[in-house]
C-alpha cells in the first residue's frame, strides 16, 4: 500500500515537473513572439497628383521609443511590408528624389501591435525639382498707333508648388547687336562667359515678403502702368498696363544726378508702384526698344553692384564707348535671350551656360508695331503629373519659347 501511494506521489510529481515545463516552454515561446508585429506602409498620392509612379520609394521607420530605425523600398503597387518589428510607435518618412520630381509624405505615431499587421496609409506630395521663378513672357515689340512701344512688360512665373517672394530681385536688359546687318557679336569683345553685361537693370523693391508669387501665378512690370485702349481707335489692339504690380519709372532718378530722362517714352502712374533704379548707361528706357528684341535676366537678390563691376565695350572701328554693368553668371535665376531673326545665333548675348539657345518673335526680323511678344510654353505633361500650369524650363530658350500674335499678360495663371 505504502509503494502503491509512493508511487502515485511521484506520478504526480513527475505530472507536475511536465506541466511546468510545458508552461515554461510555451511562456517562453510567448515572450519571443508576445513584442513583435507588422507594419504594411502603403503609399498614395496626393488628389492632385497624378503620372507618378509609386514603385521604387524609400521608406523609413523609426522607433519612437529606442530610435531603432529601419528601411525598404516600395514594390510596383507602392507598399512596403517590415516583419517582425518591436512594438510601439514608430514613425514613418517616404522620400524619392528624380531629376524630375521630389516625392514626400510622413505618417506620425503608427502604433504597432503584438502579433498583429497594421496598414499605414502614407499620403505622398511631389514638387517639381525645377521650379522657381522663371521669365514668362517678354513682351517689346509694340502695338503701334500711339503706344509705339510703351506698352513693353516683361512677367515673371512661380514655377514652383511654394510661395515664393521676389523682393530684391534684379531685372537687366543685356546689352549686344541681335543679329541684324552690319551687327557686332557681343561676345567677341566681351569673352568672359562668366559674366552678362547689362546697361539698363532695376531691382524689385520690397524688404522681403512685400511681392509673394504664389504657385502659378506671376507678377508683371511693365515700362508705363497705362491703360491704351482709351483713346485708340483700335481698343482691341491695345493693352492696358494698369494691372501691372510694378512700373518702370526713371526720370526722377535720372534727374537727381543731373541727366535727363526720356518723358515721351515714361510715364507714372502713382497707383502702381516703381522699380528701384540701379544702373543705366544712357538716358534710355526698361527694355531696349529701338530694337524690339530684349534678351533679359532674373538675377538673385543676394547680388551687389558697384561701380567697379562697370566695363568698357568699344566696337571695333568706332569711337562710342558704352559703361555697362557686369552681372556674375551663376547670380542669374533666369535668362531669356532675344535675338533678332532666326539666324542670329552668333550674335547670342547670353553664354550658353544660362541658355543654350534663343528665341525670336519673327524669322526675318520685321517685328516692330507687329503686336508679337515671346512667351515660354507650358508643359503639359508636368501640369498633368501635378494638377497645376508648369511652364517649361529647359534653360534653351529655342526650346522653352514661342512668338505668339498678341501679348498673353497673366494668361496662364491657375
Amino acid at each position: 500500500m505504502k509503494h502503491t501511494i509512493l508511487k502515485k506521489v511521484k506520478s504526480a510529481k513527475l505530472l507536475a515537473i511536465l506541466l511546468l515545463t510545458v508552461v515554461s516552454v510555451s511562456c517562453s515561446d510567448d515572450d519571443e513572439v508576445a513584442n513583435l508585429g507588422n507594419l504594411q506602409v502603403q503609399l498614395e498620392l496626393a488628389s492632385e497628383l497624378g503620372d507618378i509612379s509609386l514603385e521604387g520609394v524609400d521608406v523609413s521607420i523609426t522607433n519612437t521609443v529606442d530610435n531603432s530605425s529601419f528601411s525598404l523600398s516600395t514594390d510596383a503597387t507602392g507598399s512596403a511590408t517590415f516583419s517582425n518589428i518591436s512594438v510601439g510607435t514608430y514613425a514613418v518618412v517616404a522620400t524619392q528624389s528624380l531629376d524630375e520630381y521630389t516625392l514626400s509624405g510622413t505618417a506620425n505615431n503608427v502604433l504597432i501591435s503584438r502579433q498583429e499587421t497594421v496598414v499605414s496609409t502614407v499620403v505622398v506630395n511631389a514638387a517639381n525639382s525645377d521650379g522657381g521663378l522663371v521669365i514668362k513672357e517678354i513682351y517689346s515689340s509694340g502695338s503701334g498707333y500711339i503706344t509705339l512701344f510703351k506698352d513693353s512688360f516683361i512677367e515673371i512665373f512661380n514655377n514652383s508648388s511654394e510661395t515664393l517672394y521676389a523682393d530684391g530681385m534684379y531685372i537687366a536688359n543685356i546689352f549686344g547687336d541681335t543679329g541684324m546687318s552690319g551687327d557686332t557679336a557681343l561676345s567677341s569683345i566681351l569673352t568672359d562667359s562668366d559674366y552678362v553685361y547689362t546697361d539698363v537693370m532695376s531691382q524689385i523693391p520690397g524688404a522681403g515678403e512685400d511681392y509673394p508669387v504664389e504657385p502659378g501665378k506671376s507678377i508683371v512690370i511693365a515700362l508705363n502702368a497705362v491703360n491704351y485702349k482709351e483713346g485708340s481707335t483700335a481698343p482691341d489692339g491695345q493693352l492696358d498696363n494698369t494691372d501691372a504690380t510694378l512700373e518702370h519709372y526713371s526720370i526722377d532718378w535720372l534727374e537727381a544726378q543731373g541727366r535727363s530722362g526720356n518723358s515721351f517714352f515714361e510715364l507714372d502712374n502713382p497707383s502702381v508702384p516703381n522699380m528701384t533704379n540701379i544702373y543705366m548707361f544712357n538716358e534710355t528706357n526698361f527694355f531696349r526698344l529701338i530694337t524690339a528684341s530684349a534678351s533679359v535676366v532674373l538675377v538673385s537678390s543676394d547680388a551687389t553692384f558697384i561701380d567697379t563691376g562697370i566695363v568698357d565695350y568699344t566696337e571695333a572701328g568706332s569711337t562710342t564707348t558704352y559703361k555697362l554693368m557686369r552681372i556674375p553668371a551663376d547670380l542669374v535665376v533666369d535668362a531669356v535671350d532675344v535675338l533678332d531673326n532666326s539666324g542670329a545665333s552668333e550674335f547670342k548675348r547670353i553664354p550658353s551656360a544660362l541658355d543654350a539657345g534663343f528665341t525670336f518673335v519673327n524669322a526675318d526680323g520685321a517685328i516692330s508695331y507687329t503686336g508679337l511678344s515671346s512667351r515660354r510654353k507650358v508643359d503639359e505633361i508636368a501640369s498633368d503629373r501635378f494638377g497645376r500650369t508648369i511652364l517649361i524650363d529647359t534653360n534653351n530658350s529655342t526650346v522653352d519659347f514661342e512668338a505668339i500674335a498678341f501679348p498673353d499678360k497673366y494668361g496662364y495663371n491657375n
